[in-house]
């Protein structure tokens, strides 16, 4: 159990012995005529390791034994670069079986050599073959849209498609691509970083240091704002709503000069637009995030969204 908790927590699997000796000295404390049994249990960095190891491969077993059970199953790929610019290719199943039953697959699987279409179909199929999902079960893949995942003739998805054809000629595949990218698209195209990039510089010149943050966060409570403080994650629509304090707090900070963009109505203008396109892009991105998405779903908030 323990094992379990620290994999599954990401700890460091070395805790185990710091773990042991936290539960010897609790027993000494709560039941001493328990603490040789705490005493003998094995915390060893190599003792969790190895029962990591055997979790994980009852893990796999089961969900390889729900994977004899899917009536059709899907994937989504997708490509990116880790820190050491080594190419990471996503892989996520997700299959349902007769009595709709959802089951989830996932894995990463890296390239350190080429990024061709062939490389990442010996990835693909390998992770198939591994979970032992059948080809001739596939119904759609989805994909980010980069040119080694949807090239046509000899890439990725014309390989998926042959192999399904082979092992089940009635099964045909669907292709889409994720439409989050294309919505990056979109924001890069309209020219918006004459917005941005000064309230990048604001939110910055608040959040970056620690005594400026508090005296922000001060400052609105004795103005009685109707906001708490400022956060990262969400500056383009919270500066919409609490421009007055902020502009107030500029101007007790005598910072005014640096922001003049707050008072240009041409440039609030152009915010006013930039706050109305990113939230209706962060309403769509959040009906398609979560569990329990069903493709019907998903359907009507792309048509709603178009």
């Amino acid at each position: 159990m323990l094992s379990f908790k620290l994999a599954k927590a990401s700890k460091p699997l070395s805790e185990g012995e710091f773990l042991k000796e936290c539960m010897v000295e609790i027993a000494g404390l709560l039941c001493p005529e328990s603490k040789g049994k705490f005493e003998k249990l094995n915390l060893s960095h190599r003792t969790v390791t190895r029962r990591v190891e055997l979790i994980d491969e009852d893990l796999a077993s089961k969900l390889n034994s729900k994977a004899e059970f899917l009536k059709f199953y899907s994937l989504a790929l997708d490509e990116s670069n880790d820190v050491k610019d080594t190419a990471q290719l996503l892989i996520f199943i997700r299959g349902i079986s007769d009595n709709f039953e959802i089951t989830e697959f996932l894995a990463m699987e890296p390239l350190k050599g080429k990024t061709r279409g062939e490389d990442f179909y010996d990835q693909v199929s390998t992770v198939i073959e591994k979970m032992k999902v059948p080809w001739s079960k596939l119904a759609n893949v989805t994909t980010d849209g980069s040119a080694n995942l949807t090239g046509k003739n000899v890439e990725l998805l014309k390989r998926i498609e042959d192999k399904v054809k082979e092992e089940n000629p009635n099964q045909d595949v669907i292709f889409l691509h994720c439409i989050i990218h294309q919505e990056s698209l979109c924001k890069s195209i309209l020219q918006l970083n004459h917005v941005v990039n000064p309230v990048v510089k604001l939110v910055n010149f608040i959040r970056a240091k620690g005594l400026q943050h508090r005296q922000f966060i001060k400052f609105l409570e004795e103005t009685d704002a109707d906001h708490h403080d400022l956060l990262y994650h969400s500056r383009v629509c919270w500066l919409s709503l609490g421009k007055e304090d902020i502009g107030a707090f500029l101007k007790l900070k005598g910072k005014s000069d640096e922001f003049t963009e707050l008072s240009d109505k041409n440039w609030l203008c152009d915010f006013a637009f930039a706050v109305d396109i990113f939230s209706h892009l962060n309403e769509l991105n959040v009906k398609l995030q979560g569990k329990d998405q069903y493709v019907h779903d998903m359907y009507t908030n792309l048509k709603a969204f178009k």
